[in-house]
């Protein structure tokens, strides 16, 4: 696939206004947790890309080649993280708190994470450091079960593909809304709920080239689906029905973002969007997932004097981003871009899932530590 810079604006869009919703509840910023919307629907569109082409010009997927990339990109940062927070429970959070942590780092390197949080009570006072891996938990289970779907709905005829798209992804929408209505903490975590969103950006993938709009329809569908996302943000709140019907505001927001840009010409928010340190927070945006959740949640523990009123101060909350920004550029610098790309481990198959095995041996351990003191 050709680079998109549109695509890795969503990115930073997604995870800027996440944080800025994590750090500051009480800005404008309201309903920054809708960039995890947007990320499932980015994350739906350029996985199924990958598949979709494999599989038009190959007829088959190698998918041990498949979770092999998958295990390099996303495994070394997150493994990482979770190092670094087990470290720093045993440093700096009571020993009461450790089974907590201990479970969830467990869970966090076996991608079940979202399914242990959605068994806990909704009470933020329990929330570890590592609250936010149940998105990846989503993400990673939709990975390992997408491809086997595709390659069974692509032995169709291409009409009934997307029938069966769109049969799973309305399914998983009208499961949301049911269970939004009926427990809206577990419906925003469990996998069935959001699988709609990865669904979305899987139809707009399979459309391809279809959807490629006139320069002037994809300016104006880019722009109104930015506009959706931040309407959601700024309009949405804490006591809104989310995810359920109302996901669908930034989760089209989205995709509309990714149609725009099936237009080669270059777009009207291309200055902004295309600019240097837009297309660096985007490129960091994992990383940056990964890393500013841990450092809230844990700067209280090891700076008491962090906190003023109840709250982080605002000076803390300035140097928790540019931490992340510092410990995100690093680790992908040092970690992600190397383990990723380093050619024994992209020659070798076994290697990769062999490193991956050990990865969550050592992670568990550790981890293990913990339930065990």
């Amino acid at each position: 696939m050709s680079f998109r810079p549109d695509v890795q604006a969503l990115r930073a869009l997604a995870v800027s206004v996440t944080i800025v919703n994590h750090l500051w509840p009480n800005s404008p910023l309201t309903g920054g947790y809708v960039g995890v919307d947007v990320f499932f629907v980015i994350s739906g569109y350029l996985i199924s890309s990958q598949l979709i082409r494999e599989i038009d010009g190959t007829g088959h997927l190698r998918l041990a080649q498949f979770y092999a990339r998958r295990v390099r990109r996303l495994l070394p940062a997150a493994f990482l993280v979770l190092l670094f927070v087990a470290i720093a429970a045993y440093l700096f959070v009571p020993r009461p708190q450790w089974t907590g942590y201990g479970r969830e780092i467990t869970a966090g390197a076996l991608y079940w994470q979202n399914w242990l949080v959605a068994t806990k009570p909704a009470d933020p006072t329990l929330f570890t450091a590592l609250q936010h891996y149940w998105s990846l938990s989503v993400e990673e289970q939709f990975y390992l079960c997408w491809p086997l779907l595709l390659l069974v709905l692509f032995k169709m005829p291409a009409k009934l593909r997307f029938t069966g798209i769109a049969v799973v992804g309305l399914a998983s929408l009208a499961y949301s809304v049911y269970l939004t209505g009926a427990n809206q903490y577990m419906a925003y975590l469990i996998t069935p709920v959001r699988v709609w969103e990865l669904a979305l950006g899987a139809v707009v993938a399979m459309a391809g080239t279809k959807l490629e709009l006139p320069r002037i329809a994809a300016n104006l569908a880019s722009l109104a689906g930015l506009a959706a996302i931040v309407f959601a943000v700024l309009v949405f709140n804490d006591y809104s029905e989310f995810p359920g019907a109302l996901a669908l505001v930034p989760a089209v927001g989205a995709a509309l973002v990714v149609v725009g840009g099936t237009n080669p010409h270059r777009q009207w928010h291309s200055p902004v969007t295309s600019s240097a340190p837009v297309q660096l927070i985007g490129d960091l945006s994992y990383s940056l997932y990964l890393w500013h959740w841990p450092l809230i949640v844990l700067t209280p523990y090891a700076f008491p004097a962090a906190v003023a009123g109840g709250k982080l101060s605002t000076s803390a909350s300035l140097a928790i981003v540019a931490a992340s920004l510092v410990l995100a550029y690093l680790s992908k610098r040092f970690v992600e871009d190397p383990i990723r790309f380093w050619p024994p481990l992209v020659r070798n198959l076994r290697l990769t899932f062999t490193g991956m095995v050990a990865g969550i041996v050592v992670v568990c351990a550790v981890a293990s530590g913990l339930l065990l003191a």
